[in-house]
């Protein structure tokens, strides 16, 4: 969304509203190049200083013809950034910062991210390394661990998982080769898709798969998620209420159908 509208263009204005960090030199640089690792976004400027924003979970990024951008910033706005012909805002981003590129490699957001999930170089070898070390971890904790793959967040991981058949609480040790990378590779595949591909292009990836009848995130806001946010409403292939258990220190919410994802090892 960014790149095509603002890399090559002149920064004309950048304001971090919850920020004492100066900015001033940065105007009149021109915008390298943006780029995603992981959930970061990163807004990089030819002085050798880049933008990080981390959204969470609430986060979001709208960008604006100048002529018809906001003027005043929102209690939420996190992020002005102004070119000659857009205004980019960031909203409800907790991390939001200025650093110089050089130190990205050693900065502790970044050094411990696994490989990029939507990125050209991804290494599915590497990505499933990483996850088999997650042996004692619960399959749905460990998938989510930015530092084993980068990118997968709640709703692919409640998705991901009902889609697979694969128990979310079972440890990752209790899984084969084949399975962790299935469900890598299905998250590679159906994110991209969702992010690069038009809707209406995008083949399902269950077709003829017996009577599934479920989708995957892919088409959110088109239909209703397969179990995301549908605690005690009926599964759509088996009828079983759905249900949902917290996981991991964050308590992050796992959504699963106990019929189709039975406890690994149990028939």
């Amino acid at each position: 969304m960014l790149n095509p509208k603002i890399v090559g263009q002149r920064l004309t204005g950048l304001t971090l509203v919850r920020s004492v960090a100066r900015t001033e030199g940065l105007i009149g640089t021109s915008i390298e190049r943006v780029e995603a690792r992981g959930k970061n976004l990163l807004v990089h400027f030819a002085a050798g200083w880049s933008l990080h924003v981390h959204l969470k979970m609430n986060g979001r990024v709208r960008i604006y013809p100048r002529a018809t951008a906001p003027r005043v910033p929102m209690n939420a706005t996190s992020v002005v950034l102004d070119t000659a012909e857009h205004r980019v805002m960031v909203y409800t981003a907790p991390i939001a910062r200025i650093l110089r590129t050089r130190d990205l490699i050693g900065d502790l957001h970044f050094r411990g991210l696994g490989p990029d999930l939507l990125g050209d170089s991804f290494d599915l070898d590497e990505a499933c390394k990483r996850l088999a070390l997650k042996g004692q971890l619960p399959l749905g904790e460990a998938i989510m661990d930015q530092s084993v793959v980068a990118g997968i967040g709640n709703v692919w991981k409640s998705e991901l998982c009902f889609n697979l058949r694969l128990d979310p609480f079972a440890k990752v040790g209790q899984y084969d080769d084949g399975d962790l990378s299935g469900l890598i590779s299905l998250a590679r595949t159906q994110m991209y898709d969702t992010v690069y591909r038009p809707k209406s292009s995008i083949p399902d990836p269950f077709a003829g798969h017996g009577e599934r009848k479920a989708r995957l995130d892919r088409r959110q806001g088109e239909h209703v998620l397969s179990v995301y946010e549908r605690e005690g409403k009926a599964c759509y292939d088996c009828g079983t209420l759905i249900e949902m258990k917290r996981q991991g220190e964050q308590q992050r919410s796992t959504y699963y159908c106990p019929q189709c994802q039975p406890p690994r090892g149990v028939s």
